[in-house]
């Protein structure tokens, strides 16, 4: 399952710098971005231990500063080392920093990679009911095929293998590497190759009988 807590260190890059903090203490935001810097540079050489605590710190630091998206960048970034530690349930508590707290304003983006981290976790963990249950809410999240599309998907092929279902785990799968090469393409600036992509997704989402997987492609291929 590393290969799944690997697919969001992309997520975690992004994560690892926060924004400018607006007003506050200059000191204590000194002290988050060299927790931070640290935490990262860690993690980098494998010291994943390190990671941990300075993650820790820098969680902590932007609690008191109240910046919600230094809380969610870290308590994710924690998440992640912590299960590269087998720490499951340490890494599960970390992200209730974001799940469990309904009044702080955390962005979309920021609860929706949440959920996709407590998924990919609680499949690690063999839990494949909750993993599906997270899953399914970060999917209704990401409106419109958002960047991280093709990682539910994922996702949701790896609860359908692990529960017996092999031709329903394939059909994800294909969907989610159509996907996954539509994405590139866009980058890349290959209009008519992401189009195509799309287009062979489309054609995957409705063989799954999935109405709502075709939806979103097609309003992609409507953009």
């Amino acid at each position: 399952m590393r290969w799944l807590a690997a697919a969001l260190i992309v997520l975690a890059a992004g994560c690892g710098s926060a924004p400018a903090l607006k007003g506050g203490d200059s000191v204590a935001k000194s002290r988050l971005t060299d927790a931070e810097a640290r935490a990262a540079a860690l993690a980098k050489t494998g010291d994943y231990a390190g990671a941990a605590r300075h993650y820790g710190e820098a969680l902590r630091i932007a609690t008191s500063l109240e910046n919600a998206d230094a809380i969610a960048a870290n308590a994710i970034n924690l998440s992640i080392v912590q299960q590269w530690l087998g720490r499951d349930a340490e890494a599960r508590a970390a992200l209730a920093a974001v799940l469990d707290d309904p009044r702080t304003p955390f962005s979309e983006r920021r609860k929706l990679q949440a959920e996709l981290r407590r998924a990919i976790l609680d499949l690690s963990s063999g839990n494949t009911g909750a993993a599906a249950v997270w899953a399914g809410q970060a999917e209704r999240r990401c409106n419109q095929g958002c960047e991280y599309a093709a990682t539910i998907l994922n996702v949701r092929a790896q609860v359908e293998l692990e529960s017996g279902h092999a031709a329903e785990a394939a059909r994800l799968a294909q969907a989610a590497a159509e996907r996954s090469r539509g994405n590139a393409a866009d980058a890349a600036g290959d209009l008519a190759a992401a189009r195509d992509y799309k287009e062979r997704g489309l054609a995957v989402s409705r063989a799954m009988n999935d109405g709502r997987g075709a939806a979103e492609m097609e309003v992609l291929l409507r953009r």
